[in-house]
C-alpha cells in the first residue's frame, strides 16, 4: 500500500471500520492469491464495523463443490436432472416420485464423480473469530444455490460471514424440513434513555442498551452506578425516542422472508424485549423493591409500542409472503415464550453449556437467551436444519448455540454487518438518531 492507503487503513481501524480490501492489504496479501480475486470492487470496498478478530487462512477447495470442470454433455444432463427434481418438489409430488428422484440423484452422483477440479490449488480467505468466512454473494450462491432467488437492497455488494451453508443447502436439496431464523436488536443506541433521579434532585442518564462499553468491562456501568448510589436513588424512569424502525431493522426481517421463500423454509423472529428486561432486573437489584417494580413498569411502558411496531412489520411481511410458515416471539406472546423456556431447559442444564456462558454478571441471563434463540425453529417445530441469518455481532452466540445443540440440530450461519450510517463510520445501530435511517410504515415494501 502507498502512504495514503496505509493512513486510510489505520484511520478506519482506529474507528473500528473495515473493508475486505483493507483487511487483505493489512495482511500484505495479493488479491490474486485469495478467493476474492474475481470479487467486485463494491464488495471489496464495502465498509463495516467489527471487532478486530480477523485472520487470513488457506481454505482448501471442495472437490465436490462449485469448482468442477464438466464436459458440456454432462453439464446439460445434470441441469436437466436438477430441473426434473425441482419440478417434483414444486408440485409437491416428491413422495409419489421418490423412486424416480432416487434414480436421478444416483445418475447425478455418477456424473459428478467423472468431473475434475478446475483448479486444485488452495486459496486464502478472511476468517472472522475463527468461526465464519467472509464471502461475496457469488461465493454464497456457490454454497447455497437458492441464495440467487432471494432479493434485497445491495445484496450483491454486501459481504457475508458464513459457516455450514453447504450442510443447509444439502438439507434443502434432499427435501428435509429447514428453517430460517434471526432478526433485529430491540432498539439501537441513542433511542432509549434510563434516568436515575437522586435525593438532591439531580439526574443521571444512561443510554439503555445491553452493549459492553469497552472490551475490558466486567460490570455494566449502570449496575455499578446503582450499587454505589442505591441509598440516594429516589426514582427510575425511561424516555423513548424510538417512534419508527430503521431500514436496518426492516431489512433484517426482509432477509428472513426472502430466504425462507427461496428455500421453502419456515422462519422464526424473536423480539428480545424479555432479554432487555432480564438485564434491567439484574441491574437494579440493589435498589429498594418499590423502585425495582417502578423500573420494570417503566420499561414495559417503553417496550410495548416498540413491540407493536415490529408486530405490524411482521404482519406486513406475512401478507407479502403467505406461503411462509412463520412465528414472532416477544414477552407479550406468553404461549411461545413458555414453550421456548420449556424446550431449551435440558440444553441449558448441560455441563458443557454452563462452561460457555460467561460475561458481565448482570447480562448472564440475557446471554443465555442470545445463545439459545437461534434454536427457536427446533424448539417450536422440531426442525433440525436451521440457518441463522443475523447480525455479525451474533458470531459468538451462533457458535455457542451450535456447540450447545450439537447432535440435536444442525445450525448454519449467514451473518451480515450492520450498514454504516450517514455519519461515515458508525453503524446505523450505534450512531445518534440524526444519522440513523428511519423508514415510515407507508414506505414498507418500497425497498
Amino acid at each position: 500500500m502507498g502512504n495514503n492507503e496505509n493512513n486510510e487503513y489505520f484511520y478506519m481501524q482506529e474507528k473500528g471500520v473495515y473493508s475486505t480490501k483493507n483487511l487483505l492489504d493489512s495482511f500484505g496479501s495479493d488479491l490474486s492469491e485469495t478467493v476474492y480475486k474475481e470479487s467486485s470492487k463494491d464488495f471489496l470496498n464495502w465498509t463495516f464495523n467489527a471487532a478486530d478478530f480477523f485472520s487470513l487462512q488457506t481454505v482448501e477447495k471442495n472437490p465436490k463443490g462449485p469448482d468442477l470442470l464438466l464436459d458440456n454433455g454432462a453439464k446439460e444432463e445434470i441441469e436437466k436432472i436438477n430441473r426434473e427434481i425441482k419440478g417434483y418438489k414444486d408440485s409437491g409430488n416428491t413422495i409419489i416420485n421418490k423412486d424416480r428422484i432416487k434414480e436421478l440423484r444416483a445418475r447425478k452422483k455418477l456424473l459428478m464423480e467423472g468431473a475434475v477440479p478446475k483448479n486444485s490449488e488452495a486459496d486464502k480467505s478472511l476468517i472472522y473469530k475463527t468461526f465464519v468466512e467472509i464471502n461475496d454473494s457469488r461465493a454464497v450462491e456457490s454454497k447455497l444455490p437458492y441464495f440467487k432467488n432471494a432479493k434485497w437492497p445491495s445484496k450483491d455488494e454486501m459481504p457475508y460471514f458464513t459457516a455450514g451453508l453447504e450442510d443447509f443447502a444439502r438439507a434443502v436439496e434432499q427435501g428435509e424440513p429447514t428453517a430460517i431464523t434471526g432478526g433485529p436488536c430491540f432498539f439501537g443506541e441513542y433511542e432509549v434513555d434510563m434516568i436515575f433521579t437522586m435525593k438532591d434532585g439531580s439526574k443521571k442518564v444512561y443510554d439503555f442498551t445491553t452493549r459492553r462499553r469497552t472490551v475490558t468491562d466486567r460490570v455494566s456501568q449502570e449496575a455499578e452506578f446503582t450499587k454505589q448510589n442505591a441509598e440516594n436513588v429516589v426514582d427510575v424512569s425511561f424516555k423513548s425516542y424510538k417512534t419508527l424502525l430503521t431500514t436496518e431493522e426492516y431489512d433484517s426481517i426482509l432477509y428472513l422472508f426472502e430466504l425462507a421463500k427461496a428455500t421453502k423454509s419456515c422462519l422464526t423472529v424473536p423480539i428480545v424485549d424479555f432479554s432487555y428486561e432480564k438485564y434491567l432486573d439484574a441491574m437494579v437489584s440493589s435498589l429498594p423493591e418499590n423502585l425495582q417494580k417502578k423500573a420494570r413498569a417503566g420499561f414495559r411502558e417503553v417496550a410495548s409500542p416498540i413491540i407493536k411496531m415490529y408486530e405490524r412489520l411482521f404482519e406486513f411481511f406475512k401478507k407479502k409472503y403467505p406461503e411462509v410458515k412463520c412465528a414472532i416471539m416477544s414477552s407479550e406472546n406468553k404461549e411461545l415464550l413458555d414453550l421456548y423456556y420449556q424446550k431449551r431447559k435440558p440444553f441449558g442444564e448441560k455441563t458443557a453449556t454452563k462452561r460457555i456462558i460467561s460475561g458481565i454478571q448482570e447480562k448472564i441471563e440475557s446471554v443465555k437467551d442470545y445463545i439459545t434463540l437461534p434454536a427457536l425453529p427446533f424448539y417450536f417445530w422440531d426442525v433440525k436444519n436451521v440457518l441463522e441469518v443475523d447480525y455479525l455481532g451474533e458470531t459468538d452466540s451462533f457458535w455457542k448455540c451450535r456447540k450447545m445443540h450439537k447432535g440435536a440440530m444442525k445450525l448454519s450461519a449467514l451473518l451480515y454487518p450492520i450498514k454504516i450510517s450517514s455519519d461515515g463510520y458508525r453503524s446505523i445501530f450505534s450512531t445518534e438518531r440524526q444519522y440513523k435511517e428511519y423508514i415510515k410504515e407507508e414506505d414498507y415494501g418500497k425497498r
